[in-house]
């Protein structure tokens, strides 16, 4: 990025706090009105490049400022996906650009809408940022989830734990329960969410839901006996 009439790349070297914050506010901008127009004109590439500017938008307000394409993509996950700020299955969309990007996608045409629906997130965002760079408007669905579970059930955060352990702590965890009454449990993908309630299932317990979050899942089981 240049300012403009300026040869020089844009820094925030050398500024005040106030035009640091003006400018973070302008890098920002940059990156949502790259999106809009990426959207837009529409087609593959075109795609793809509203999705990366969409994800980099927001990230410099964490502090972060990753270059490369699968590293915006980390860092969006971490920073706005898993703590809830955009829908979770904002984490497909991102599974399925660099799919599309490495050559295992024939086409991205067909994610047009959830694009478009990311940008106008990303800019609710933007536009909700306060003084402290803080988003002001609530976060979506998982968190919602996450505090409905712990509010009204009993939750356990099982991301990171491998099998068998994670399938031993929940059953644990359930143990603890009245009969009738629901645990909450994160798990990661893969074996994880195959492998548990499967296992729960086969010991006489009822497995309610398994919801995917985008990085992770979140399993409801009812304790039956």
């Amino acid at each position: 990025y240049y300012d403009f009439g300026s040869n020089e790349p844009f820094s925030l070297a050398g500024r005040g706090p106030g035009e640091c914050g003006a400018g973070i506010m302008d890098v920002i901008k940059l990156d949502i009105d790259e999106a809009k127009n990426a959207v837009k004109s529409a087609g593959g590439e075109n795609i793809y490049k509203a999705i990366v500017a969409a994800a980099r938008a927001l990230l410099v307000t964490f502090g972060l400022e990753p270059k490369k394409d699968r590293e915006i993509f980390a860092a969006f996950t971490r920073h706005l996906i898993e703590p809830g700020w955009v829908e979770p299955q904002t984490q497909q969309l991102l599974n399925d650009a660099i799919d599309w990007r490495m050559g295992d996608r024939e086409s991205i045409d067909d994610l047009l809408p959830q694009v478009e629906d990311l940008v106008k997130r990303v800019e609710e965002l933007f536009l909700s940022l306060d003084a402290n760079l803080k988003f002001k408007v609530e976060p979506m669905a998982q968190k919602a989830i996450v505090e409905k579970a712990e509010t009204n059930n009993h939750i356990i955060d099982l991301r990171g734990v491998a099998c068998p352990l994670n399938f031993v702590k929940a059953k644990l965890e359930l143990e603890k329960l009245k009969t009738g009454a629901i645990l909450g449990v994160l798990l990661d993908e893969g074996e994880p969410v195959r492998n548990v309630p499967e296992s729960f299932t086969e010991q006489g317990q009822e497995v309610i839901e398994v919801k995917n979050l985008g990085a992770h899942f979140y399993v409801k089981v009812r304790r039956q006996k």
